[in-house]
């Protein structure tokens, strides 16, 4: 296990049952407040701090559900469980099959966090595979259902992290990720940088689906067929990025090296489609103050004035029930690249 220590924190009170106490006062209004953005009841009333529930056939026991994980907002294990019991449905088609990489906050987002990169001790029922690892072989965990997702998340797995590979097609991606990242510059630069590269990918043929990272930055996927290697995509995504920074030099900036990046840009990551790498999922909360999500967004959405932290625990339930999966297409729509190549040669000339 990797363990490292998170960045510094706000200042913890002297009184700590004070404050243990102040949260097990706000658990049931939280909770109700979770609650009250869904039309279905919480999995996990705030009347028991530990519980063995059946699901899907899995006993799973949650334990420690008052133990507070987001300090500034009185977020708790339990809303965490909550939270994921809810979007299971939509959220577990983007895990199926995908290795993932474990981040476990065991005390919430203000100490310290751990990778566990080998999912050893886990129940029999839980997929797991063996992989290469800097050569040696690691177990990863698949999370295939909601009972391994709520699982995950009473180890204090706060956000999933996958693969953008699936084990029966593992060297191949089956999306290309658009990674774009503000470098000392607002949101509406990303929304900006966001609507080029809708307009270009257009112009080549490809739809692309945007989505709040639910951090500062944004991601476009570009679901392809997984017939092209981690490599293949990455080249892609280098085109892209070397085209609009061509065309908007004063948009975007694109260094790998971060002091050689230019302030007040966006800049377009290309790099991280690479083998092996690992990108938070669509509709997962991230280890952030205000407990926001990962939220997928119609490109009418992406506009000036949006900001990822209005979306989070409290108020995307209501969204996802009205608006439904705007990630399907990633799923169901996978797109060549031969075509695009082509279109993309003769724009640029």
């Amino acid at each position: 296990m990797d363990k490292r220590r998170s960045p510094a924190r706000a200042k913890v009170s002297r009184d700590a049952g004070g404050a243990a106490k102040k949260a097990a006062r706000q658990t049931v209004r939280l909770a109700d407040k979770i609650e009250q953005e869904s039309r279905e009841e919480v999995l996990l009333s705030a009347d028991k701090t530990e519980i063995t529930l059946d699901i899907d056939g899995h006993s799973l026991k949650f334990t420690n559900l008052n133990k507070v994980f987001y300090p500034a907002d009185g977020y708790t294990k339990r809303d965490v469980i909550n939270f994921y019991a809810a979007v299971a449905d939509l959220l577990v088609p983007h895990l199926q099959g995908r290795p993932l990489s474990l981040k476990r906050y065991p005390n919430g987002i203000d100490q310290d966090y751990f990778f566990q990169k080998n999912a050893s001790g886990f129940p029999d029922w839980l997929h797991r595979e063996e992989l290469a690892d800097d050569e040696d072989l690691k177990t990863r965990v698949i999370c295939d259902d909601k009972a391994s997702l709520l699982y995950l998340a009473n180890l204090g797995c706060i956000d999933q992290n996958p693969y953008m590979s699936r084990m029966e097609t593992l060297g191949h991606p089956d999306f290309i990720l658009i990674d774009l990242d503000p470098y000392h510059c607002g949101y509406d630069r990303i929304v900006e940088a966001a609507q080029l590269l809708r307009e270009k990918l257009r112009l080549i043929g490809l739809t692309g689906y945007p989505k709040t990272t639910g951090g500062n930055g944004m991601h476009i996927y570009v679901p392809v067929e997984p017939i092209y290697s981690s490599m293949q995509t990455r080249q892609f995504a280098e085109i892209l990025a070397r085209w609009v920074a061509a065309e908007r030099p004063d948009l975007f900036t694109t260094p790998r090296m971060v002091s050689a990046r230019e302030k007040g840009k966006v800049y377009f990551d290309y790099m991280q489609n690479a083998s092996r790498k690992t990108i938070s999922a669509p509709y997962v909360l991230r280890a952030y103050p205000g407990a926001p999500v990962a939220t997928p967004l119609k490109w009418e959405e992406v506009v000036p004035g949006l900001k990822p932290q209005q979306f989070h625990i409290a108020n995307v339930l209501r969204r996802f029930e009205r608006v439904g999966d705007l990630f399907a297409g990633v799923l169901s729509k996978p797109q060549e690249l031969g075509p695009a190549l082509e279109r993309l040669s003769a724009a640029m000339g």
